[in-house]
């Protein structure tokens, strides 16, 4: 994993997946990268693909992981791009 993000302001994973899944996907749209995106209700995650992307995030009990692969070209901008999900995710978890 990429990435973890310790739940601060809930108790419940699905809340906070409940609340992710309607903001991620603006996220990764402002992030300029055209994904699709599938949610997966019995297991708690999020999956957005697309050309030289991908990006799962998925909750535990405990804290949402989160994990980003890119092409080359994009290498560069994972820094940014974890920097613009934490944020995100932080104000729901």
């Amino acid at each position: 994993m990429d990435l973890k993000v310790p739940y601060a302001n809930i108790t419940d994973k699905k809340i906070g997946f409940d609340a992710a899944k309607k903001l991620i996907p603006d996220v990764i749209a402002k992030l300029g990268v055209k994904t699709e995106t599938k949610i997966n209700e019995s297991t708690n995650t999020i999956d957005a693909k697309g050309t030289g992307f991908s990006a799962m995030i998925q909750f535990t009990d405990t804290e949402a992981l989160v994990k980003v692969d890119l092409n080359f070209l994009l290498k560069p901008l994972k820094g940014k791009i974890l920097d613009t999900i934490e944020r995100q995710l932080k104000k729901v978890v």
